[in-house]
């Protein structure tokens, strides 16, 4: 039972965001927070109780402070209601307006931001109404506005975002492989990393020590009995050397002609690429084995009792 409610909230949670991106996409901002909010509230858990004279949207989901929150909104004393363009700093200068306008806008935006339902939403219209109906001069209206248009612009930018041109695999992979050497290099050990293409028969990613050599004579294969302690995995990174060595060679035999000028077919030719094809099938094995070997893992041989 656990398994299958899992799995329903897993493809429910695929829906809603399958809706939210045809919402965005299609510029209903609106709907698209609706969406968002009753998402939310479905998998939230219980909230603490709302602020003294906090106000919710119609349905009552993202609970937002009083709007006189806000330095330049104030209740009116009579007829209920707001007035969304009052105790606005005066002004010296139109450049001092437009200073003005954009600190007042930022501020604006931090709280829709903040407190994003669906009243919210609609809050930028009365304030432009207010702001004629109040004579707010020119350079208040541009600084806000502006300022406004600014995130505005970047908020269309991420909603068409789909259609930019998608990185190309080689630039992907070289901005992986700097970030991968940043993240090596982070750990404070020598290392390096070998990265072999999906589906090449190999493992997709090795680690190593950068003091490491083929020809270097470090383990038990070269220099006899092993000591407590041993490191092993340069065995391990040897066997794939002598694995790829082999699987190379197959692949010139496979490209070479197996028949003789007169049509008849080269016997040692075959018998060598079969040797090979067994070399290589047992050389695999073995690898595979000895992939527990790869490490910093330090082998203690067995003691005798």
């Amino acid at each position: 039972m656990t398994a299958n409610a899992h799995a329903k909230e897993d493809a429910a949670s695929t829906h809603v965001l399958a809706q939210l991106a045809s919402l965005l996409r299609s510029g209903d901002v609106q709907a698209a927070l609706a969406l968002t909010e009753a998402a939310s509230a479905n998998s939230a858990k219980p909230a603490e109780a709302a602020p003294e004279e906090a106000e919710t949207d119609a349905v009552g989901r993202i609970v937002s402070p009083p709007l006189d929150t806000l330095s330049f909104i104030e209740r009116r004393q009579s007829g209920g209601g707001y007035n969304y363009w009052a105790n606005v700093p005066a002004a010296s200068s139109y450049a001092d307006e437009c200073e003005i306008g954009g600190r007042l806008a930022e501020e604006f935006l931090t709280f829709i931001g903040k407190y994003h339902n669906n009243g919210n939403g609609a809050l930028l219209g009365p304030i432009v109404i207010d702001m004629d109906k109040n004579g707010a001069g020119p350079g208040y209206k541009i600084g806000f506005m502006n300022t406004i248009s600014k995130y505005a612009m970047g908020a269309a930018y991420l909603l068409h975002a789909d259609g930019q041109e998608s990185e190309h695999p080689w630039a992907k992979c070289r901005r992986l492989g700097r970030e991968l050497a940043e993240a090596l290099k982070s750990t404070g050990e020598e290392q390096f990393a070998y990265i072999a293409p999906k589906g090449s028969g190999t493992p997709t990613l090795l680690f190593g020590h950068l003091d490491y050599h083929p020809s270097t004579e470090t383990t038990n294969a070269t220099s006899g009995a092993a000591e407590e302690g041993q490191d092993f995995s340069e065995l391990f990174y040897e066997l794939i050397n002598l694995a790829e060595l082999a699987e190379a060679t197959l692949d010139i035999l496979r490209e070479m002609d197996y028949t003789h000028g007169d049509g008849s077919r080269n016997a040692e030719h075959n018998r060598v690429s079969g040797l090979l094809h067994v070399l290589c099938s047992n050389l695999g094995r073995l690898r595979e084995s000895a992939a527990i070997l790869d490490g910093p893992t330090m082998w203690v041989p067995a003691r005798s009792v």
